[in-house]
């Protein structure tokens, strides 16, 4: 009996839900930061995140940790999230450079295109595209733990979760 009661609940919650999916509004994802403080406090977190992930690194290299294949792809990743970070913390410094009058806006206002008329503009285009470090980083990092995981669940028997 319960379970019949259970079921036009779960099917209404069902709907409601994949009704708000079709009514959301745009998220505005993008943070601009205040100037020059924000900017400030950017830059020192990239700067911070970087000498963590090349701290890691290093830490796995002079261990006996490096001698595992899981490790050595966790260190790889970190010294290419460092990377991304000291890549990340030049875009922002040449996107200082650039005037808001060489992009163009939509009709809410909001950047959509550069205009790539000098090579800055050309060069900011290139370190927009970080993507190209983060995430072969994140692959690298994602392998290293499937293999931590897929050894770890081989070693231990009887244990489900």
């Amino acid at each position: 009996m319960t379970r019949f009661r259970k079921q036009p609940i779960l099917q209404i919650l069902s709907l409601n839900l994949l009704l708000s999916l079709f009514q959301a509004s745009p998220a505005l994802a993008i943070q601009s930061h205040g100037p020059p403080e924000g900017l400030y406090v950017h830059l020192f977190g990239h700067t911070l995140y970087g000498l963590a992930m090349l701290g890691f690194a290093f830490r796995i290299r002079i261990s006996r940790l490096a001698r595992d294949k899981a490790w050595r792809l966790m260190a790889i990743g970190a010294v290419l999230l460092a990377c991304w970070n000291g890549w990340a913390i030049i875009a922002h410094v040449v996107a200082k450079n650039i005037s808001a009058d060489h992009f163009l806006l939509n009709q809410q206002g909001i950047r959509t295109a550069l205009v790539m008329d000098t090579p800055v503009s050309w060069f900011y285009y290139l370190l927009k595209m970080d993507h190209l470090i983060c995430v072969p980083a994140l692959v690298f990092m994602y392998l290293a733990l499937r293999k931590m995981n897929s050894r770890a669940s081989s070693t231990t028997t009887g244990n489900t979760l």
